[in-house]
């Protein structure tokens, strides 16, 4: 099944876009530690990735390989951000963190989450999934993360902050799933 890229070109899709587990922690953080370093994104341990699994969506390959990442970071009952979403370099413009950021929203509400935010250096991927600009003003709880970050000697770069309401209107989108992970999930059960 084929993915839709930015760029309106069609791609293959990778092997499967899913939950992570356990055992993808340490691809996680090789996937997104480069954008930390960089200053792209906040840092985050082993530690910190693997006690908040659950909160992840990787896309993978057959081999299962983990090519993008996002993580759902909850805020409140109602509130969470879309957060250290990173694509691998020979990834990009695949589609990748299209499917891993739709991922995370089916996450948040199927976690009964009505908005998500993120921050980004970029307007065009989240406006382009629907977001719409606002103030990172408008989310004290991030501020105070960010105060707490800086006071540990974490350089917090300003980023644009985007907006989106998974309300009753939203439709959850379909995680990616390749035939053949399919067919192999129906021998296997």
């Amino acid at each position: 099944m084929p993915l839709r890229g930015r760029s309106k070109e069609l791609v293959s899709a990778p092997e499967l876009v899913r939950r992570a587990t356990r055992a993808d922690a340490g691809q996680i953080l090789e996937l997104v530690s480069p954008y930390a370093t960089q200053g792209l994104m906040l840092p985050r341990t082993l530690d910190q990735i693997a006690s908040r699994i659950d909160n992840y969506v990787v896309a993978t390959n057959s081999a299962g390989r983990v090519l993008a990442c996002a993580a759902l970071e909850e805020y409140s009952p109602s509130l969470a951000e879309v957060s250290s979403v990173a694509v691998a370099p020979t990834q990009h413009g695949k589609g990748l963190g299209t499917q891993v950021v739709l991922g995370v929203e089916r996450l948040a509400r199927a976690r009964d989450i009505d908005e998500v935010f993120a921050l980004s250096l970029t307007d065009n991927f989240f406006l382009s999934l629907g977001y719409k600009p606002c103030t990172v003003s408008r989310y004290p709880e991030k501020l105070a993360r960010y105060d707490v970050l800086a006071k540990e000697g974490v350089e917090i770069i300003p980023k644009r902050c985007f907006q989106k309401a998974l309300d009753k209107t939203w439709s959850a989108p379909r995680l990616v799933e390749t035939e053949a992970t399919a067919k192999r999930r129906r021998i296997a059960g």
